[in-house]
C-alpha cells in the first residue's frame, strides 16, 4: 500500500512522479497534479526525449482549451507515484502552459490499477492493491 500526505486546503493535489527510461536504467522525477478528470497521464515531451523515447511521429490528438492538438502517446517502462509502480503504461507527451508550476498530470490510467482512498479530513491519499 502506497500513501502520501497532501494539503487538504490547497486548490490542487501535487505529487512527485518518477518516470523510467526506455531501457529502465535511468529515471526522472517531475511534479504533477493528481487529475481524476484526465483519462491519461501526461508528461512533458522533453522528459520523454531525455529518457530515450521516440517522439518523431505524432500519433494522437488531444482536445485542449485552445482546440485539438497533435500529441504523442507512448508506452513508458515504469511510472511510480504515491509509493506504487505501474509498468508498461501509456502517457501523453504534451507541454502544459508556460508558467505552470507543474510539469504533468497523474491521470486515471494510473489510478485505475488501485483502489484509491483520498481523505480530506486527514490529508492522506492511499493506493491499495486491487
Amino acid at each position: 500500500m502506497g500513501h502520501i500526505s497532501f494539503n487538504p486546503t490547497a486548490k490542487s493535489i501535487f505529487l512527485r512522479l518518477k518516470i523510467s527510461s526506455i531501457n529502465a536504467d535511468r529515471t526522472r522525477d517531475i511534479l504533477v497534479a493528481l487529475d481524476t478528470g484526465a483519462s491519461t497521464t501526461m508528461i512533458p515531451p522533453k522528459v520523454a526525449l531525455d529518457l530515450g523515447y521516440d517522439l518523431s511521429n505524432p500519433n494522437d490528438q488531444m482536445i485542449t482549451a485552445s482546440g485539438i492538438v497533435s500529441t504523442n502517446r507512448i508506452t513508458v517502462r515504469k511510472l511510480t507515484a504515491i509509493g506504487e509502480t505501474v509498468e508498461n503504461i501509456d502517457v501523453v507527451c504534451y507541454n502544459l502552459p508556460e508558467g505552470s508550476i507543474i510539469e504533468g498530470l497523474l491521470g486515471l490510467n494510473f489510478l485505475r490499477h488501485f483502489d484509491v482512498n483520498i481523505s480530506f479530513s486527514t490529508g492522506m491519499i492511499e493506493l491499495l492493491p486491487r
